[in-house]
């Protein structure tokens, strides 16, 4: 388990996974920004017999508050097959604890752990230009804004631009 303050990051646990699957595959729950593409449930059970949801290449997390309540997912996954960076990606689910730092706070914390425990150098995030809360996340994080990706997700019939930010290791161990 990865502790913070407010919230704590940590592996699903077995009894967990159908809540997790359904909250994950609750189109209304991902907002206006977020890929509505359904995981299916035979394939993530099978993931999850097979690795716990936690890979070489990717690897999913619960945020929970202290309570040990599910209060959203954080995810990192290799950006391309060869490099070592990571891109983060993550969701509050319940509106009641969106605003309040919760996501700020597990990108942190996740962040964190990444560079203290894994070789490797970059971290990135990306968010349609509009998701103005993401953006925000990923400022107060301690991420810099590298640019623009042109019409690079489709979001609810359109196409989007995403902007991409990304934390260096020298970036992190220059602000802690």
């Amino acid at each position: 388990m990865i502790k913070g303050n407010g919230v704590n990051l940590r592996h699903i646990e077995s009894s967990e996974l159908d809540d997790v699957l359904r909250l994950m595959n609750d189109v209304e729950l991902k907002g206006d920004f977020a890929r509505t593409l359904m995981r299916s449930p035979i394939k993530l059970k099978r993931e999850f017999e097979l690795n716990g949801l936690s890979s070489e290449s990717n690897e999913t997390l619960v945020i929970v508050n202290q309570s040990n309540q599910i209060v959203g997912t954080i995810v990192h996954f290799l950006t391309v097959p060869y490099s070592s960076a990571r891109e983060l990606g993550f969701s509050i689910f319940d509106t009641n604890n969106q605003g309040k730092g919760v996501a700020t706070e597990a990108v942190k914390l996740l962040t964190k752990y990444l560079f203290q425990s894994q070789p490797i150098n970059r971290i990135q995030i990306c968010m349609p230009v509009i998701h103005e809360a993401c953006e925000k996340i990923a400022i107060n994080s301690g991420f810099i804004k590298e640019g623009i990706i042109r019409e690079s997700i489709f979001v609810k019939g359109k196409y989007l631009d995403t902007c991409m930010y990304s934390m260096l290791r020298s970036d992190f161990e220059n602000n802690t």
